[in-house]
């Protein structure tokens, strides 16, 4: 990917943005936080650090537009599992299932971005999954799903969504379940179940109720 590159044509400085852009996401893929660096870069662009810094005013802001445009994506799979499934109930479970999968398949950008230090970028991206979320709820409740506050029912499903792929990305793949499908599937469920069923009023869990639902 190393070599020169002709000086941008005026008005084409956002195909250079894209290229660095794309770089950074391969780099990301392939090394992580650490092979990332405004260096290597503009090493493979072809360019020289000032260049790259003409997009970026720092690392950090690269990293985070770099993973941003990967979250971009993770909107329209959410969409797109759920399309057509007329169970607001079913769409919430498929969205999450798709959730955790995504954070699994790209654990260093969602490290950077929902677990790394804050910019106003990444505050955007934690808000648009968070609304996400309780549009999905609205729709529950709306069919006759009884929620008191979308607000806390969507923050509780995105606390279990989340935590099912902090607590892997954080961990060797080693110490990851062999079925990480099974793992997003099951995670998803609970979080769906725990935060619908609780909605209206949390119940003390006991032995005789978890065997009353069996």
């Amino acid at each position: 990917m190393t070599g020169s590159r002709v000086r941008a044509a005026k008005g084409q400085g956002g195909l250079l943005r894209d290229q660095l852009l794309d770089i950074a996401g391969q780099l990301l893929e392939d090394g992580g936080a650490d092979a990332l660096t405004i260096r290597a870069v503009a090493t493979s662009a072809g360019v020289t650090p000032p260049a790259v810094y003409l997009h970026f005013a720092s690392k950090r802001e690269l990293v985070h537009a770099t993973c941003l445009r990967l979250w971009d994506s993770l909107f329209i799979e959410l969409e797109t599992v759920s399309r057509g499934i007329s169970d607001p109930v079913t769409a919430l479970y498929e969205t999450c299932v798709a959730y955790i999968a995504f954070g699994l398949r790209h654990p260093s950008q969602y490290r950077l971005v929902m677990d790394g230090e804050a910019t106003e970028a990444s505050r955007r991206n934690e808000d648009a999954c968070f609304r996400y979320f309780r549009d999905k709820v609205t729709a529950c409740r709306d069919t006759g799903v009884p929620v008191e506050s979308r607000t806390e029912t969507a923050r509780l499903l995105c606390a279990g969504v989340h935590g099912a792929v902090s607590l892997l990305i954080h961990q060797e793949r080693d110490a990851w379940p062999p079925d990480t499908a099974r793992y997003a599937t099951r995670a998803a469920s609970s979080a769906v179940h725990g935060a619908l069923l609780t909605a209206s009023h949390a119940s003390r869990p006991s032995i005789s109720a978890v065997l009353r639902s069996d």
